[in-house]
C-alpha cells in the first residue's frame, strides 16, 4: 500500500531541497512585490458602503451641496463667565476670520458672522453680521443686543447655547471627513490656528464632530500598532523559544507566521487593493493563526523523532527525514482540515452585503490557505536543517506543569464525565443569562476614550449646541418651486414635528429664514400666503449667510433641511430616520416636489446595523458549513454533535460576557465571533483526529482520551496562548472597541481550551461508539 498523499510531498521536498527552496522564494518575491503598489486608504465609506440604494442617492446630494460629514465645530467655552461680551465676541470674530483663511478651510461661520436680522423700518431687513454691528460694553445697547443674540431663532443653539456660555465655529472642511488622508492634515492645520487664540479673553478651544473623532482615532490607532505588533513579535519569539529550545524550531514557526503574511499584503498590491479599516488586522490576526499548525507540526516532528531514537543519540540525517516524513504524513491531514475550517470562518464573511467585508474574509481565507502550504513545504525544510543530539525539550522525563494539567483534566473527564457536563452545563446557563442583556448598537462618534478632550467637546456639542450628526431632507422640484407657499409651509410643518420630538436639537431650513423674514416685516411667524409675498421676502434676505447653504437662490428648484440630533447610537438614530421618512412623506405629498431623507450619518448607521445582521448571518452560515466538513470527516453524526458542542459554547460565553460587562455587540466584537468560531474548532479537528489516531493502534476509548488530551493538549495549550495574547494584546490599547475585541476574542479561544480538554473527553467518554 502506497503511503499517503502528504507523506509523499515530505519525502519529494527533503529529495528536492534546493530545488523546492528556490521554487518557493521565487514565488514569494514575486508575490511580495505586489505590496510595493499598496495604498492605505482609510475611507470609512468604503466600510459603511454597500449596495445600498440610498448611497448613490447621499453621492448626488454631496456633489450639489458639498460634503455634509467634513464639519469640524469648533467649541468656544470661556473659563468662567458668558461668551456674551464684546470682548470675548470679538476674539471669536477674529478665530473664525482665522479659520476662514486656512487654504483647507472652505467656509466658518461663528454667531459673529451670521445676520443678526432686525427691521430697521417697514419693508426692510438688516443683514448686517453680528460682528460688524458689535457695540461697546458700556453702549446702553448693549444689554438689548446680547438678548436678541441669546434668542436668536435661527442659530441658537446651532452656534450658541440658550444661555450664552458656549459658543461653536462650524468650520466646513475641503474634503470628505471619510477620507482620512485628506481630512488629517486640514484638522491639524485648524487645532494650530486655536492653539494661537488660546487663553486670550479666557477662552478655551475644543475640536468636536466626525472628522475630529476620526483624525483623533487613527492617530491613536497607528501608535497602539507600532506598540503591539513588535509586542506580539518578540512574545512570539520567546514562546517558541522556551518550547521547542532548538533554532530550527523557532525559525519554522517564524516562517510559517511571516510568510503567508505577507504573501496576502502583495497580493492585495497585485489585486489592486488597499489597506483599510479591517484588512490592516492582517498583521496581527494572521501569523498567530498561521503560527498555530506549525507549532503541531514541529511538536509532533519531536515525538516522532524521540519514538525512533533514545534522547542523546546524534539526529542522523536518515531518521530526521524520516521523522519529518511521518510528521507531516499525521499532523498535514489535521492541519489540512484546521486550515478547510478556519478558512470557512473567514469566507462566511462572504454572504455579507458589504464589499470591506466580501474582501476581508476573501484575502483572509486566501492567507490560511497560504499559510497551510507554507507548513507541509517550508517549514519541512527548515526541520531538515536540525542538528544535534535528539531533543528532549518537547517532553522531558520529569512531566511539566501543563503535562500534569492535562492528565489531570483526563482523568476527571474519564472517571466523572456527567460532573464535568453538568458543571458545564451551570455554567452555560449563568451566561445565557447574561446574554439576554446584550444590546446590538454603535455610535458614530463614541470612537474615543469618554475622557479624551474631543469625546468631552462632542458631548457639549450634542448637550448644549446643536448636536453633532444630522439627518438631511432633500426637496427637488422644478424652476421656481421652493417659493411655493405650500412647499415651504411643509417644510415648516416638518420643523415643528421634529422640535417637539424632544430628541431634535434644532432644525435648519429656508422655510424657516422665510418665517424668520415674515415676523421681522409683519410681526407674524408664518409663511406668506402667496408665492409674490415669498419672493419679496427672499429678495429683502438675499446675501444672508447661511441661506445659500440650504436653498438654491438662483432657480430656486432644490432646498435641504438639517435636522440637527445628538449621537445617541445606531439603533435610536434609525428608529428617528424610520419616523421622519414618514413624516417626510406625509408633509410634501402631493406638492409639485420630491422630497427625501439621506445624510451621511443616515446611510453609515444604515451599513453599520447591516452590517452586524450579515455577520450574524455568517456566523450561522460558518457554523453549518463546519458541521458538514465534520461530518463528511468522521462520516458519524454522532461525532459531528460532539465535536459541534465544545465549539459552540465558546461563543455562549464570549456573547454571555458582552452581556455581564455591558458592552454593545457592534460590527468588531461580531467579527470577532466569526473568526474565533472558525479558529476554535482547530483544537477540536487535531484532538479527535489524534483521539482515532491511538484507537487505531489498538488502544482502548480512556488510554486512547488520555494520549490524545496529554500528546495534543501541549500544542493546543501553547497555540491558545499564541491566539489568546495576539488578540489579548488589544486590551492595552486606548480605545474602548479594541479592548473589547481583546478581551472577547481572548476569552472565546480560551474556552474553547477548557472545552477542549474537558468538555470534549466527557462527551467522547459517555457517547463514543
Amino acid at each position: 500500500m502506497p503511503p499517503p498523499l502528504l507523506e509523499r510531498v515530505a519525502v519529494a521536498v527533503l529529495a528536492h531541497r534546493v530545488r523546492v527552496s528556490l521554487a518557493i522564494g521565487a514565488a514569494f518575491f514575486v508575490v511580495v512585490a505586489g505590496a510595493k503598489d499598496l495604498v492605505v486608504d482609510m475611507d470609512t465609506m468604503a466600510f459603511f458602503g454597500s449596495d445600498d440604494p440610498e448611497v448613490p442617492r447621499l453621492e448626488a446630494f454631496k456633489e450639489y451641496w458639498g460634503q455634509d460629514d467634513a464639519k469640524v465645530i469648533v467649541l468656544v467655552e470661556p473659563e468662567e463667565g458668558t461668551l456674551l461680551t464684546p470682548a470675548r465676541l470679538r476674539r471669536l470674530d477674529e478665530v473664525t476670520s482665522a479659520l476662514a483663511a486656512d487654504p483647507g478651510v472652505l467656509s466658518a461661520q461663528s454667531v459673529t458672522t451670521v445676520p443678526l436680522l432686525s427691521a430697521p423700518a417697514p419693508g426692510m431687513i438688516d443683514t448686517t453680521a453680528v460682528g460688524d454691528a458689535l457695540p461697546d460694553a458700556d453702549d446702553p445697547e448693549w444689554p438689548a443686543f446680547r438678548d436678541r443674540l441669546r434668542d436668536h431663532p435661527l442659530w441658537v443653539p446651532y452656534l450658541l447655547s440658550t444661555d450664552g456660555r458656549v459658543g461653536a465655529v462650524v468650520v466646513e472642511l475641503d474634503g470628505a471627513a471619510a477620507d482620512l488622508t485628506a481630512i488629517r492634515p486640514l484638522v491639524f492645520a485648524l487645532r494650530g490656528i486655536l492653539d494661537g487664540f488660546a487663553g486670550e479673553e479666557g477662552l478655551r478651544f475644543y475640536t468636536a464632530g466626525i472628522p475630529a473623532v476620526r483624525t483623533d482615532f487613527f492617530e491613536q490607532f497607528f501608535k497602539d500598532q507600532a506598540r503591539t505588533i513588535p509586542l506580539i513579535s518578540v512574545f512570539m519569539l520567546v514562546l517558541m523559544g522556551l518550547l521547542f529550545r532548538r533554532v530550527h524550531g523557532v525559525v519554522g514557526a517564524m516562517v510559517a507566521a511571516a510568510v503567508p503574511t505577507a504573501m496576502v499584503f502583495g497580493l492585495m498590491g497585485w489585486t489592486g487593493r488597499t489597506v483599510g479599516l479591517l484588512n490592516q488586522a492582517y498583521v496581527t490576526i494572521l501569523p498567530v493563526i498561521a503560527v498555530a499548525d506549525a507549532v503541531h507540526l514541529i511538536s509532533r516532528f519531536h515525538e516522532e523523532v524521540r519514538r525512533r531514537a533514545p534522547p542523546g543519540r546524534p539526529l542522523d540525517p536518515a531518521l530526521r527525514a524520516d521523522a519529518i516524513r511521518a510528521a507531516v504524513g499525521r499532523v498535514g491531514a489535521a492541519c489540512a482540515l484546521t486550515s478547510l475550517t478556519t478558512g470557512i470562518g473567514f469566507l462566511s464573511l462572504y454572504v455579507a452585503d458589504m464589499p470591506v467585508l466580501r474582501e476581508f474574509g476573501l484575502y483572509a481565507a486566501a492567507g490560511i490557505g497560504l499559510a497551510y502550504g507554507t507548513v507541509v513545504l517550508a517549514v519541512p525544510l527548515v526541520l531538515s536543517t536540525a542538528r544535534g543530539a535528539v531533543p528532549e525539550g518537547g517532553r522531558p522525563e520529569a512531566p511539566t506543569r501543563v503535562d500534569r494539567l492535562l492528565t489531570a483534566a483526563a482523568g476527571l473527564t474519564i472517571r466523572r464525565p456527567w460532573v464535568v457536563l453538568a458543571g458545564t452545563a451551570a455554567v452555560i446557563a449563568v451566561f445565557l443569562g447574561y446574554g439576554t442583556r446584550v444590546q446590538v448598537d454603535n455610535h458614530l462618534t463614541g470612537m474615543l476614550e469618554e475622557d479624551h478632550p474631543t469625546s468631552r467637546a462632542n458631548r457639549i456639542a450634542d448637550e448644549e449646541l446643536g448636536g453633532i450628526i444630522s439627518l438631511e431632507v432633500d426637496i427637488q422640484g422644478s424652476d421656481e418651486s421652493m417659493k411655493d407657499p405650500g412647499v415651504l409651509q411643509a417644510m415648516i410643518d416638518l420643523e415643528e414635528w421634529a422640535l417637539a420630538r424632544g430628541d431634535v436639537r434644532g432644525v435648519s431650513s429656508p422655510a424657516g429664514w422665510v418665517a424668520e423674514f415674515h415676523a421681522l416685516t409683519a410681526g407674524e411667524r408664518r409663511i406668506p400666503a402667496t408665492t409674490k409675498g415669498v419672493a419679496q421676502l427672499l429678495l429683502l434676505g438675499e446675501g444672508s449667510d447661511g441661506l445659500d447653504r440650504i436653498l438654491d437662490t438662483t432657480e430656486y428648484r432644490r432646498a435641504r433641511m438639517s435636522l440637527h440630533v445628538a449621537d445617541e447610537g445606531g439603533r435610536v438614530f434609525e428608529r428617528f430616520s424610520d419616523a421622519a421618512a414618514v413624516a417626510v412623506a406625509r408633509e410634501f405629498e402631493g406638492l409639485p416636489v420630491t422630497a427625501h431623507i439621506t445624510g451621511t450619518a443616515f446611510v453609515a448607521y444604515r451599513g453599520i446595523n447591516n452590517i452586524t445582521e450579515d455577520l450574524r448571518d455568517s456566523i450561522l452560515l460558518a457554523f453549518l458549513t463546519i458541521a458538514l466538513v465534520i461530518g463528511l470527516l468522521f462520516r458519524s453524526l454522532r461525532v459531528t454533535l460532539i465535536c459541534l458542542v465544545p465549539n459552540a459554547l465558546p461563543l455562549v460565553v464570549g456573547y454571555g460576557l458582552m452581556g455581564a460587562m455591558g458592552w454593545l455587540l457592534d460590527p468588531l466584537p461580531a467579527v470577532t465571533f466569526t473568526m474565533a468560531l472558525g479558529i476554535a474548532v482547530d483544537d477540536t479537528i487535531h484532538l479527535m483526529v489524534r483521539f482515532q489516531e491511538e484507537i487505531r493502534a489498538g488502544k482502548d476509548r480512556d488510554d486512547a482520551l488520555r494520549a490524545a488530551v496529554l500528546h495534543t493538549g501541549r500544542a493546543v495549550v501553547v497555540t491558545t496562548i499564541l491566539l489568546c495574547t495576539g488578540f489579548g494584546v488589544n486590551v492595552f490599547s486606548a480605545f474602548t472597541a479594541f479592548v473589547i475585541f481583546g478581551a472577547l476574542g481572548s476569552s472565546v479561544i480560551f474556552t474553547a481550551l477548557l472545552c477542549d480538554v474537558l468538555v470534549l473527553p466527557a462527551l467522547l467518554r459517555i457517547f463514543w461508539r
